[in-house]
C-alpha cells in the first residue's frame, strides 16, 4: 500500500499521526485506521458524513468522527473486553453505528457480519455456528435473542451502542494509541456470511490483510482520490469511504434494503451534492431507471451528470437496464459491472459500452461479459467438476472458450469459512503456501482475454441431449423486448424457462411462448425448451435483491408440472 505522507506538519497531533503511519504499516487495519486519523488531522473540518435523518440533511465531519470513535473505545475497554473476541453485530445502521465500528476495528474485536434479511431460522443457525462472545444489537435484537435462545452457549457479552457509549465517563483518557495495534497481519478482521441464496449462509473469514488488499484493489482499480463524494449502497461501503477519506452521501441513514429504494430522495442527493461515485445493485439502477423514464420532459431531463462512475454488483445487468441506465448519464460517466463473491472481491470489471459492442454475442448464447481480471488478480477455468481439488496443479487449466469453473487467486482471497470443513475442501485449491478460491461459477476466457461468465455450476442443467448453462441461454431469451428476465431450471432432465415480463407488456402468454420458441429456434440448446412458466417477479437474494433465487424456481416448477 501507498500512502501521501505530508510533511509539513504544524501541531502534535499531526506528528503522532505521522508516527502511527510509519510504525503500522506492516498492520494493514491499523494502517488504514491511521490513514483515518491522518485525515481528520489534516482536514478535521472535512464532512466524513453526509446524511439524510427524519429532520434533513446534516454533515458529521472527520473529527467529529474521530472524537465519537475514541469515545466508543474508550466504552469498550471499560466494558472489560479484549482484542480478539468475536461480536455479532446486530444493530440497524444509524449515525452512532459508524463510529462504533471504527472503534471495533481499532480495539481488534471481530464483527461478524450477517444479514437479518436471511430470516431468523437461519440467523440462528449461524449464530450457534459462529458462537460469537458478543451480542450487539438493539431492543429489538435483543428481544428475539432471549426468545430464541440465540447463542446462549457463547455469549458473554449483551451490549447495544448506548450501552457502550455510556461507559465513557468510566475512563479518565481514550485511548486512540491503543495497545492494541500490533495484532499480527494474519489475526481474522471480520467474518462476513454470504447472502445465502443458494443454502445456509457461509462465514468467509477475512484477515487483516485481506481487507487491506481489498481496500487497496478497489483504490486503485478505480482511480478513487480523497477529493470523491460517493454514494455507498451498503453501511459497509461507507466505513469503506472513511478509511479512503472519502465523503460519504446517504440519503437514508437506516439503509433500506435495495428493493426499497426511494429515487426521488437518490437522484435528489445525487444532484444536490454533486456526487462523484455510486455504488448499487442493478435492482437500484431499475428503480432509479423507471422513476427518471416516469418523472422527465423532453425539456427538462433527469440527468445525474457530476457522476463519473457507477460501480455496479450482486448479479448482472441486462444489456436493456444499461441502455436504459445510460441515459441519465453523462457520455464522460463510466457505468462498470464488477465480478466477485463475498469471500474474493473485485476480481474483473467490465464497462457498459463494451458490454453494447458485444450486443450480438451475449444474444446468442455467449454468457455474459466480465471484462479482464483487474491488476493483482489471477483467474483460472479448470474442469467442471463437484468432487474436491487438495492441491493446485498447471495440468487443471483448461483452453480459451472451453467453459469450465472459474478459480481465483489474490491478496483479497480468504483462505477459508468459519466451522466449514466441508465447504472449505470444496471451494480451496492449495497453491504454493497460498489459496485459490473455486467460485463455483462456470465460465470461459475468450481469445482477447475477456472473462465470461455461464451460470452458477450448480445451476447447470443436465439434460439427455447435453448441459445447458443458465446465463448462457438465459440472454437469448432477455433479448425479446417484452422480458424483463428470463430464468432456467431444470426438472426430470427437461428444461423449463421461467419468464418474468416487463410491467408495460402488452401480450398474452400463448403469443410469447411462440414468440419465445421462434428466437431460440436458430440457438440448438434453447431449442430444445418446450415449456415456458411465467412470474411477475422472481424471488430474489436478500442482500443485493437481484440474483434470482433458481432453487425455489425450481421447486415451483416442479410443484406447477406434476
Amino acid at each position: 500500500m501507498v500512502v501521501k505522507i505530508i510533511t509539513n506538519y504544524s501541531n502534535k497531533n499531526n506528528k503522532t499521526t505521522l508516527i502511527n503511519i510509519m510504525t503500522n504499516r506492516y498492520n494493514p487495519i491499523m494502517y488504514l485506521f491511521a490513514k483515518f486519523e491522518q485525515t481528520a488531522a489534516t482536514q478535521p473540518d472535512k464532512p466524513a458524513l453526509i446524511y439524510f435523518d427524519k429532520t434533513g440533511w446534516k454533515t458529521l465531519t472527520y473529527a467529529s468522527l474521530l472524537d465519537k470513535t475514541h469515545r466508543f473505545l474508550t466504552g469498550l475497554s471499560a466494558c472489560s473486553l479484549t482484542p480478539s473476541l468475536t461480536a455479532a453485530v446486530m444493530t440497524p445502521p444509524s449515525l452512532e453505528f459508524f463510529p462504533f465500528a471504527l472503534a471495533l476495528l481499532k480495539f481488534g474485536i471481530i464483527p461478524i457480519i450477517l444479514d437479518p434479511a436471511v430470516g431468523l431460522r437461519k440467523v440462528g443457525e449461524i449464530l450457534e455456528e459462529s458462537k460469537p462472545d458478543i451480542f450487539i444489537g438493539n431492543t429489538l435484537t435483543h428481544a428475539l435473542r432471549i426468545l430464541f435462545g440465540w447463542g446462549r452457549t457463547s455469549i458473554k457479552y449483551n451490549l447495544t451502542i448506548q450501552s457502550v457509549k455510556s461507559q465513557k465517563s468510566k475512563v479518565v483518557q481514550p485511548t486512540p494509541n491503543s495497545q492494541f495495534t500490533n495484532l499480527p497481519i494474519t489475526n481474522s478482521a471480520a467474518i462476513i456470511y454470504t447472502s445465502g441464496s443458494t443454502g445456509l449462509p457461509k462465514g468467509a473469514i477475512y484477515t487483516q490483510s485481506n481487507l487491506a488488499a481489498q481496500l487497496d484493489l478497489f483504490q486503485n482499480t478505480f482511480n478513487i482520490s480523497q477529493d470523491e463524494i460517493d454514494l455507498p449502497a451498503f453501511p459497509l461501503y461507507a466505513l469503506i469511504d472513511v478509511l479512503l477519506g472519502v465523503t460519504s452521501v446517504i440519503p437514508d441513514i437506516t439503509f433500506p434494503v435495495p428493493g426499497k429504494t426511494d429515487p426521488a430522495k437518490v437522484i435528489g442527493a445525487i444532484q444536490k451534492f454533486n456526487v462523484t461515485n455510486m455504488f448499487a445493485s442493478p435492482v437500484v439502477l431499475d428503480i432509479l431507471s423507471s422513476f427518471a423514464e416516469n418523472n422527465h420532459s423532453s425539456s427538462r431531463p433527469i440527468l445525474l451528470s457530476s457522476l463519473k462512475r457507477i460501480i455496479t454488483a450482486g448479479a448482472p445487468a441486462t444489456i436493456d437496464l444499461q441502455n436504459r441506465f445510460r441515459k441519465l448519464l453523462d457520455d464522460h460517466t463510466d457505468l462498470f459491472g464488477i465480478y466477485g463473491a463475498t469471500e474474493t472481491l473485485p476480481i474483473a470489471k467490465v464497462e457498459s459500452r463494451e458490454i453494447f459492442s458485444l450486443k450480438e454475442k451475449i444474444e446468442n448464447g455467449a454468457g455474459i461479459c466480465l471484462g479482464k481480471p483487474i491488476e493483482g488478480v489471477t483467474a483460472r477455468i479448470i474442469p467442471i467438476t463437484d468432487e474436491p481439488i487438495a492441491e493446485w496443479q498447471d495440468s487443471l487449466k483448461v483452453e480459451s472458450n472451453v467453459v469450465g469453473e472459474i478459480t481465483v487467486q489474490s491478496p483479497a482471497t480468504t483462505r477459508g469459512y468459519i466451522q466449514r470443513e466441508d465447504a472449505d475442501r470444496i471451494s480451496k485449491i492449495a497453491y504454493r503456501g497460498e489459496i485459490i478460491h473455486r467460485m463455483g461459477d462456470v465460465g470461459c476466457f475468450d481469445d482477447e482475454g475477456r472473462l465470461w461468465y455461464c451460470g452458477r455450476k450448480s445451476h447447470r442443467v443436465i439434460t439427455k441431449d447435453g448441459v445447458l448453462f443458465t446465463e448462457q441461454i438465459e440472454n437469448i431469451f432477455n433479448a425479446h423486448p417484452f422480458v424483463h428476465r428470463a430464468a432456467l431450471v431444470g426438472v426430470d432432465g427437461e428444461p423449463v424457462l421461467w419468464v418474468a415480463l416487463k410491467r408495460n407488456a402488452r401480450t398474452n402468454k400463448d403469443k410469447m411462448r411462440r414468440e419465445l420458441m421462434d428466437l431460440a429456434k436458430f440457438h440448438p440448446q434453447a431449442a430444445r425448451i418446450k415449456t415456458f412458466l411465467f412470474m411477475k417477479k422472481f424471488p430474489t437474494d436478500a442482500r443485493h435483491n437481484s440474483k434470482i433465487i433458481r432453487e425455489e424456481l425450481k421447486a415451483r416448477a416442479e410443484k406447477r408440472l406434476v
